[in-house]
């Protein structure tokens, strides 16, 4: 078994395109996979625990990702951790298991990137970044490897993380910054992506919503009133959005990513459509990620023996 920590991924230095053709071909083979649902554990009010098996048949990899929210961030340590489980199908015994921190923040804000470069309009040329924390930074990144026009970045003034995030990215060319006072002049943009983890209620009111938007709320909080409103509603799985509030109101302006990409269905078609793309996560990324990682991992470094019964009837 293959023990994989933070660091080692680190040090592989994947490089954006890579993770980001790993991106790719998720979505494009979606539904080869077997995926449920992930199942959340509450702890207090913004404590809480999640789940998240599923199976990957043709690469013979089944696993499972637990990941956690720290309640009290006393060790100054991120909010969000995890760790991935692999193990082969026709095998007894886990293949791996790994750190899932880093493959968390990186395929979130690679998922992010895709759907913000594939649904929003043509001419887009203002983005609202709220939210920023690690989430916004792994999205940045991401994007910013792939964008090739002027853009404007909006942010929201708090404290001093408007002004942290504007050095992140200074250097970039393409950017533009500015910093707003309120949500309203915030979201007065072409394209939305919230990188916050709760909003008790929606963020702001119908009418803020510019005709040809595109909102990615990267952790589905705050939009629920664009669910009533919006042209189309785009999906990573319909699993994971069929309990949300609004759901019968949605579903026949819903359409998934992967039969997007495969072309079984439209994304966007003109640059008049309001679109919000649900970009809540799913596992398949993390486990696919993982089985790529895996395979770049040095066997003699990072093999751990482990003994499992050797008889049917062991005891």
């Amino acid at each position: 078994m293959k023990v994989v920590d933070f660091n080692s991924i680190v040090k592989l230095n994947l490089s954006l395109s890579e993770m980001y053709r790993w991106t790719e071909e998720v979505w494009r083979e979606q539904d080869e996979f077997i995926l449920a649902p992930k199942i959340s554990i509450w702890q207090g009010v913004a404590g809480r625990y999640m789940t998240m098996p599923c199976v990957l048949p043709k690469y013979n990899i089944a696993g499972v990702k637990f990941i956690s929210r720290n309640v009290d961030n006393i060790h100054d340590i991120p909010a969000r951790n995890s760790n991935i489980m692999l193990q082969e199908i026709d095998k007894h015994g886990l293949l791996a298991v790994l750190d899932g921190t880093y493959i968390t923040s990186m395929r979130t804000g690679a998922c992010a990137a895709f759907n913000v470069l594939n649904f929003s309009k043509s001419n887009a040329k203002s983005m609202a970044i709220y939210g920023l924390g690690l989430t916004s930074r792994t999205f940045m990144i991401f994007y910013l490897n792939k964008l090739d026009h002027p853009m404007t970045i909006k942010l929201l003034r708090y404290k001093d993380q408007a002004e942290l995030f504007i050095e992140k990215f200074k250097d970039n060319p393409y950017l533009t910054f500015e910093i707003c006072e309120n949500l309203n002049e915030l979201f007065d943009v072409d394209i939305i992506v919230s990188c916050v983890s709760f909003a008790h209620k929606e963020l702001a009111p119908d009418y803020v919503y510019k005709e040809g938007c595109t909102i990615v709320p990267v952790h589905t909080a705050g939009f629920q009133n664009c669910d009533l409103f919006f042209d189309k509603i785009i999906v990573d799985d319909i699993g994971h959005v069929e309990k949300y509030r609004y759901f019968e109101q949605f579903k026949d302006r819903m359409v998934r990513i992967t039969d997007v990409v495969n072309g079984r269905c439209s994304g966007r078609t003109n640059d008049k459509e309001r679109i919000l793309v649900y970009n809540g996560g799913i596992a398949l990324h993390d486990l696919y990620w993982a089985m790529k990682i895996c395979q770049k991992i040095s066997h003699d470094s990072y093999d751990v023996p482990m003994s499992y019964p050797t008889e049917r009837f062991w005891i």
